[in-house]
C-alpha cells in the first residue's frame, strides 16, 4: 500500500471517530477560544467605522477621506485573508491563529497614539492584515475538529462572535467615544486581545492537517487526547466507531495544491465562493463602516446616530444563531441565495428611507440577513476544498470578500454626500444578483455531509 492510500484510509477512518463523537465542553471551550478572533474582527471594524465618524469634524476630513482610510485598512484585511491560507496550510492552524491574534492586537491599540490620518491608515493597515489572517483560518480549523452532522449549528454559535463584535461595538463606542475619547476607544482592544492569544496556546492542532503532513501519529494522539478529553467530561462511553464508510476519494496523480482552486475539477466552485464572498462581505463592511456617518449626513447628532446603530446592529446576534440551524435545516447553498435576496430587497427600502422608525426597521432586517448570508457562507467554504488546499481557498475567497468591500467603500466614500446613502444599495443590488445567480447553477449541496464527501469538487 503506498503513502497516498495510507493516508486516504487513515483520514478516512479519523474522520470517522471525530464525526461519532458526541458534542461536549471540548467542542464548546474550543469554539470559544478560537472564534474570538471573529468577535474583534468585526469590533475593531466597526468602531473603527465609529472612530472615523468622530474624527472627521475634527481632523476635518470629507467621506472620502473615510472611504479611502478604510479601503486601505481592507487591503490589509486582504493580503492578510490571501496569504494567512498558504501559512495556514504550510505551518499549521494553530500556529496561525495564535500568532496573528497578538500581532493584531498590538496593531490595533497603536493606533490611538496617532494625530494624523497618514499614521492612522497605515497602523489600520497591518491592524486589519493580521485581522484578515486569523479570521480566514479559524473556520477551516473548526470545520476539521467537529462532527458533521451538528458542523452548522456550531458554525452558527462560532459566528455568533461575529454578532458580538458587531452589536457591541456600537455600545463600546457610545460609551467610551463621548467620554473618554476615541483614542481609548482603541487602546481597549489590546488587554482583551493578549488574553484571547495566550488562551489558544491550549488548543489541539487538527488531526486532519497533521496527516495530510504525514505525522500520523500526533494526528493519532492528537484524536486520542480529544476522545478521552470528552469521555472524562461526559462521563460517558464513547458511541462506537461505524464501520468504514466509502468516500470518494481524490484520484490519483500529483499531490493537490494551490493551483488546484482554478483546476477544472475546483474551478466552478472557487468562482462561485468568490461571487458570493465578493457580494456577501463587499455589502456588509460598506453597510458597517459608512452606517454611522451617512445617518451624521442626513442630520441626525453623532450620538443619536450611534444609538440608531445599536438599534440596526443588535439583529445580528439572533441571526447568527439562528442561521447555524437553518443551514442545517434549509443547506448553505439555500440559505446564502435566500440571505443574499433578502439583504437587496431591504437595504434598498433602507436606503429608501427618511423617518427614524423606518431606518431602524429596514436598516435592522438589512443587518439581520447580512449575518444570515454570513453564516452559509463561512459554513459552506470549507466544506468545499481538501484539507491540503482548505485554509488556502478560505483565505483567498476571503480576501474577495475584502476586495468588494474596497471597490464599494470606495465608490461610497465618492458618491455619498451627493446621492446619499441609496446609492450604497442600488450599486449593490446588481452585485448581489450576480452571486445568487453563481450559487444557483454552481453551488453544490453539502448538508450532513463529511468533509471528505463534500470536498472532491463535484456536487
Amino acid at each position: 500500500m503506498n503513502t497516498n492510500d495510507l493516508n486516504g484510509n487513515t483520514i478516512n477512518q479519523l474522520s470517522l471517530r471525530l464525526d461519532r463523537l458526541p458534542v461536549s465542553r471540548f467542542h464548546i471551550s474550543v469554539l470559544i477560544v478560537a472564534a474570538l478572533s471573529l468577535l474583534f474582527d468585526t469590533l475593531d471594524t466597526v468602531v473603527t467605522g465609529f472612530v472615523l465618524a468622530e474624527l472627521r469634524p475634527l481632523w476635518k476630513f470629507g467621506t472620502e477621506t473615510i472611504g479611502i482610510v478604510s479601503s486601505i485598512g481592507l487591503s490589509g484585511y486582504l493580503i492578510g485573508s490571501f496569504c494567512s491560507g498558504f501559512v495556514a496550510d504550510r505551518f499549521g492552524r494553530k500556529k496561525t491563529i495564535l500568532f496573528t491574534l497578538i500581532l493584531y492586537s498590538l496593531f490595533s491599540a497603536s493606533r490611538g497614539l496617532t494625530d494624523n490620518m497618514t499614521s492612522f491608515a497605515v497602523l489600520n493597515f497591518f491592524t486589519w492584515l493580521f485581522v484578515g489572517a486569523e479570521s480566514s483560518t479559524v473556520p477551516p480549523y473548526l470545520a476539521e475538529l467537529w462532527p458533521s452532522r451538528v458542523r452548522g449549528k456550531l458554525n452558527g454559535w462560532m459566528m455568533s462572535f461575529f454578532a458580538m463584535g458587531i452589536a457591541f461595538s456600537p455600545i463600546w463606542a457610545l460609551l467610551l467615544i463621548p467620554n473618554f475619547g476615541w483614542r481609548f476607544a482603541l487602546f481597549l482592544t489590546l488587554p482583551f486581545a493578549i488574553l484571547g492569544g495566550l488562551m489558544r496556546s491550549g488548543l489541539p492542532e487538527s488531526p486532519r492537517w497533521l496527516i495530510k503532513k504525514g505525522r500520523l501519529k500526533e494526528a493519532e494522539e492528537t484524536v486520542t487526547w480529544i476522545e478521552k478529553k470528552i469521555e472524562k467530561r461526559t462521563g460517558k462511553a464513547l458511541p462506537p466507531i461505524p464501520a468504514q464508510q466509502t468516500t470518494a476519494a481524490a484520484p490519483a496523480g500529483p499531490a493537490i495544491t494551490a493551483r488546484d482552486l482554478l483546476s477544472p475539477r475546483y474551478r466552478k466552485i472557487t468562482w462561485m465562493l468568490w461571487a458570493a464572498w465578493f457580494a456577501e462581505y463587499g455589502v456588509l463592511y460598506s453597510f458597517m463602516t459608512f452606517v454611522p456617518t451617512l445617518l451624521a449626513l442626513e442630520g441626525h447628532s453623532i450620538v443619536r446616530s450611534f444609538q440608531y446603530s445599536v438599534v440596526i446592529y443588535i439583529t445580528v446576534i439572533p441571526a447568527y444563531i439562528l442561521g447555524g440551524y437553518v443551514v442545517e435545516w434549509l443547506d448553505r447553498k439555500y440559505t446564502a441565495m435566500l440571505a443574499l435576496t433578502a439583504t437587496a430587497i431591504c437595504g434598498t427600502l433602507f436606503g429608501m428611507s427618511t423617518e427614524p422608525p423606518q431606518i431602524m426597521l429596514f436598516g435592522s432586517m438589512t443587518s439581520f440577513f447580512l449575518a444570515l448570508g454570513s453564516t452559509a457562507i463561512y459554513t459552506y467554504t470549507p466544506e468545499l476544498y481538501p484539507t491540503e488546499i482548505r485554509a488556502t481557498g478560505m483565505g483567498i475567497a476571503s480576501a474577495w470578500g475584502r476586495a468588494g468591500a474596497i471597490l464599494l467603500l470606495l465608490t461610497f466614500g465618492v458618491f455619498a454626500v451627493v446621492e446619499g446613502k441609496l446609492v450604497l444599495f442600488l450599486i449593490s443590488d446588481v452585485i448581489l444578483f450576480v452571486a445568487i445567480v453563481a450559487l444557483a447553477i454552481f453551488g453544490p449541496s453539502t448538508k450532513g455531509r463529511r468533509l471528505e464527501d463534500t470536498s472532491t469538487g463535484t456536487a
